[in-house]
């Protein structure tokens, strides 16, 4: 068996093996992306609400318009979100407001200063910026929200520009009066469009992520599943496959089992039992060995052909000893355990010792597993 024959780690991936598997462990992606989402918001709360110096407040008050009626009868609508957000804007209630904010004590700053505002100034530009006004119901209901880096000036915003807006409503004809009817305290905003962006971020970036490591684990895998991915691996006959203690895999494979030792083992006289998982004890070669004559002691003469379990050659000096008195070898392989190298490595020995490789016996297998693969 040349090197290239025997390389498994260029070997193509058994697809349906793979996502048999990946279904067993799909509840990992959901969680990778569970878990991406509360890093990706709790990152960026840290960075921004508990360390980062761009805090942000919010604070809002309720507006109720009382509209006046022209001749028509009909109500102003002119009057909308969209007009509301222009009209802060202009000269005719933004200079009410700096005006107001003065009378606070906050002095109005010029248009060129990039400096943020504060209690000790702000510009215009500020003003504008930190305030939007909505009109959520029937027109007559204003939200007015200010939002700000500095507490305090979020409280001064707010208060100077429903003053302006109750001026407003006195001087203009198309109103009965605009009342103040409730006013809100500057809160931390600990949530925003950033926080729930941050979120998708983290989550799809997890998702991406917990997908890239399967796969990745996946290439890594050198364990083997299945007869065939064994056979095409080693170049090497699996004669059959045992189950777990205590779980029992479908007639069929007993039936394979016995027929394969009936072919490939009759004829000798002294057959070892190899782990490539083992010990000095050769503890999991006599679990096997029990296994197997429990299982197909009733169909197979095992007075002719002895069938000894043998420690793991090159566990002790005297390992090997004992395979030069044995007709052949069977390689005792456990299904999903990633010794697939060592497997490698230990049928290299075997062939510089010129012990001839009977066949190997998979255990462990999957009853489950196997009949999904199979469909049967």
């Amino acid at each position: 068996m040349s090197r290239d024959e025997n390389e498994h780690r260029s070997e193509m991936l058994n697809l349906r093996s793979f996502y048999l598997r990946l279904i067993r462990r799909i509840w990992i992606i959901p969680a990778a992306i569970l878990a991406g989402a509360l890093i990706g918001g709790g990152i960026y709360f840290l960075a921004t609400v508990t360390f980062g110096p761009a805090k942000s407040y919010s604070a809002e008050s309720k507006l109720y318009i009382s509209f006046a009626y022209d001749e028509s009868g009909k109500v102003y609508d002119y009057y909308n979100a969209y007009t509301w957000n222009l009209l802060m804007s202009t000269d005719d209630i933004l200079n009410q407001t700096m005006k107001n904010l003065s009378a606070q004590g906050v002095p109005e700053l010029g248009d060129t200063d990039t400096a943020a505002g504060s209690m000790s100034g702000v510009t215009r530009a500020e003003v504008i910026a930190s305030t939007d006004a909505e009109i959520p119901s029937d027109g007559r209901v204003m939200v007015l929200t200010v939002t700000n880096h500095d507490q305090a000036l979020t409280k001064a915003i707010l208060k100077a520009t429903d003053d302006s807006l109750v001026s407003f409503g006195e001087k203009h004809s198309e109103f009965e009066e605009i009342d103040v009817r409730s006013s809100s305290e500057p809160a931390l905003i600990t949530w925003s469009d950033r926080t729930a962006a941050a979120v998708i971020t983290g989550a799809v970036v997890a998702g991406i992520a917990a997908i890239l490591i399967l796969l990745l684990a996946d290439c890594l895998n050198d364990a083997v599943y299945v007869p065939e991915d064994c056979e095409r691996r080693y170049h090497i006959p699996v004669l059959g496959v045992l189950a777990p203690e205590g779980r029992q895999l479908p007639e069929r494979f007993r039936n394979e089992l016995i027929a394969a030792f009936e072919h490939s083992i009759s004829g000798q006289q002294k057959v070892a039992l190899i782990a490539v998982s083992d010990g000095e004890n050769g503890q999991n070669a006599t679990k096997a060995s029990t296994a197997l004559h429990e299982l197909i002691r009733s169909n197979f003469d095992f007075q002719k052909t002895a069938v000894q379990a043998l420690q793991t050659p090159g566990t002790g000096p005297d390992s090997y000893r004992g395979l030069h008195e044995m007709d052949g070898v069977i390689l005792i392989l456990k299904a999903g355990e990633r010794n697939g190298t060592m497997a490698e490595h230990m049928i290299s020995q075997l062939h510089k010792h010129d012990c001839p490789i009977l066949g190997i016996l998979l255990t462990q297998a999957d009853p489950v597993f196997l009949k999904h693969y199979y469909r049967f």
